[in-house]
């Protein structure tokens, strides 16, 4: 047997360091040891002379914790590593080389039973209608299907729709001849029809979908997962301490129709790197897509106001959030539109504040709900208001447009703002995240709604230790005892202009373990 080894003292020095701590907001050096910090600040001579300590010279870099992706699919989003992008597609020409390609790419491959699966188009990249099946013709006799950005809607080809039931569904939409599919008809009848890749492929899109996510100095993720990819792919992934995980994953189930009375048997497994903290459910649809729950009619689609769905459609939304606290775990709800944020609030209102429900989205709300989100948590993502924002005017009509992502309104009244990104419905950048809360550029560089914008400072506040609150994440804030997971940055956020810049990742710490470095940036110096 081999003497393990004494852990060893790190500090990093002369670095500028924002710990997001209100008591103690800056430093200049910390120290940390065993996965956990140790000191902020530490007397010089503390640095040194211990037998076992190690002194790096950050060179005056910006320091501060790692950032928090308070809402993303990770399993979903890995899996998209390797379909076919159709994000930024600027017409149907280039989406139908894109889908050629990719067939291109399968037949080469041999595998004659795989679908073609595409994502992320938004008919907003090309001003135009959403696509029909006509458009993917190029994908041969293959069956495909192509996910809008929001995974709320998709289009299938001839070969797939021969294969799916087009019969009506609560909560959905189909519309056979176009080959389009919305909300719970995507989710029911189009996902089960497609055949799932190898668990041994799930595995390496996560390890990609990490690495990934690590360069973007994220450390942590609150992760929205159905419990067969909990159990498959996450759970051998993160729990056992021999595969040395790197990023944080607190899980919340994406319930769908367990009954009230016989919740699902949930695993037990747990590390320092992953748990489940909560489940799910939707209480409507997307902006985009026409099927958020609107108070009033869309200005651009009179016709409808959106779609109510599962425990809201059912009308057991508060009953359905009790029982998920009764397990000791917090109720999550996707509400996009105003009328599902006033059902949720009502629900919130008539359930216990632990553990504390998490209004998902929070898009759109009535001026009169806003007040009621006091001491709330509003798990929001900035880059869906840089994207919706080319639609919003159209769907919303000007009258409603306070109501879109009010940042500043919710944080007045005390609601507890935590940022995500729910990639892959856009890109999980937290610095792209910070730019659209702080500028109210859209993602054609036009400002929209500014009145909402926030400072800096709260928007790293939401990405950091609001988030980790949230999801009872041990890092968010650099002080003694939180786990020491840092990202470096070139520049200070705080002094750039950020409707001309950004600053960039150079190094992410996970655990004190780096876990990232970028190619350009020379290592840090040890002394």
């Amino acid at each position: 047997m081999h003497a393990t080894q004494p852990a060893r003292t790190t500090t990093f020095v002369n670095a500028r360091i924002w710990t997001g701590d209100p008591a103690r907001p800056h430093a200049h050096a910390l120290s940390f040891r065993d996965g956990s910090i140790v000191a902020i600040d530490p007397p010089a001579d503390a640095r040194h002379h211990a037998r076992d300590a190690e002194v790096v010279d950050l060179g005056g870099r910006w320091l501060g914790p790692a950032f928090i992706d308070a809402h993303l699919h990770l399993t979903l989003g890995a899996a998209t590593l390797a379909q076919c992008d159709l994000a930024g597609c600027a017409s149907r020409d280039e989406f139908e080389r894109r889908v050629a390609d990719q067939a291109k790419v399968l037949d080469a491959a041999g595998d004659l039973d795989a679908w073609l699966v595409g994502f992320g188009w938004n008919e907003a990249d090309w001003r135009g209608d959403a696509p029909t099946r006509t458009w993917l013709v190029s994908a041969g006799n293959r069956p495909a299907v192509a996910w809008r950005m929001d995974q709320h809607a998709c289009v299938v080809n001839d070969a797939a729709l021969a294969l799916l039931d087009t019969s009506p569904i609560d909560g959905g939409e189909i519309e056979a001849d176009h080959g389009i599919f919305r909300e719970q008809a995507a989710w029911k009848r189009v996902i089960p029809a497609i055949p799932a890749p190898s668990l041994a492929a799930k595995r390496a899109n996560l390890a990609k979908a990490t690495a990934y996510l690590h360069a973007l100095g994220i450390g942590a993720v609150g992760s929205m997962e159905y419990l067969c990819d909990i159990r498959d792919v996450l759970v051998p992934s993160l729990v056992p301490a021999r595969d040395a995980p790197t990023l944080r994953v607190h899980a919340t189930v994406l319930d769908r129709d367990w009954p009230l009375a016989q919740p699902p048997e949930l695993p037990r497994e747990s590390s320092g790197f992953f748990r489940i903290i909560g489940m799910k459910s939707f209480a409507d649809g997307t902006l985009g897509s026409r099927t958020a729950w609107m108070l009033e009619p869309y200005a651009d689609k009179p016709e409808t106001s959106g779609l109510a769905m599962e425990h809201t459609l059912r009308g057991e939304l508060a009953d359905w959030m009790r029982a998920v606290q009764r397990l000791g775990l917090s109720p999550s709800v996707h509400a996009i539109g105003d009328r599902a944020a006033r059902e949720l609030i009502d629900a919130m209102d008539a359930c216990a504040n632990a553990p504390a429900p998490r209004f998902e989205h929070a898009q759109t709300l009535h001026p009169r709900e806003i007040p009621r989100m006091a001491g709330r948590y509003a798990s929001m993502q900035p880059l869906h208001k840089a994207d919706d924002a080319r639609q919003a005017l159209a769907r919303l009509g000007h009258s409603r447009i306070e109501r879109f992502f009010a940042f500043r309104a919710l944080m007045a009244h005390g609601a507890r703002l935590a940022f995500g990104s729910d990639w892959p419905i856009v890109s999980p950048d937290p610095l792209l995240g910070i730019k659209a809360a702080v500028t109210g550029l859209d993602l054609d560089g036009r400002p929209f709604a500014t009145e909402h914008s926030i400072t800096v400072h709260e928007a790293l506040t939401a990405y950091t230790r609001t988030a980790a609150e949230m999801l009872d994440l041990p890092g968010g804030v650099l002080a003694e005892g939180r786990a020491a997971d840092f990202v470096v940055l070139d520049r200070s956020p705080f002094e750039i202009d950020w409707t001309r810049e950004t600053p960039r990742v150079e190094h992410t710490f996970a655990a004190g373990r780096p876990v990232y470095r970028a190619h350009h940036v020379s290592p840090i110096l040890r002394t």
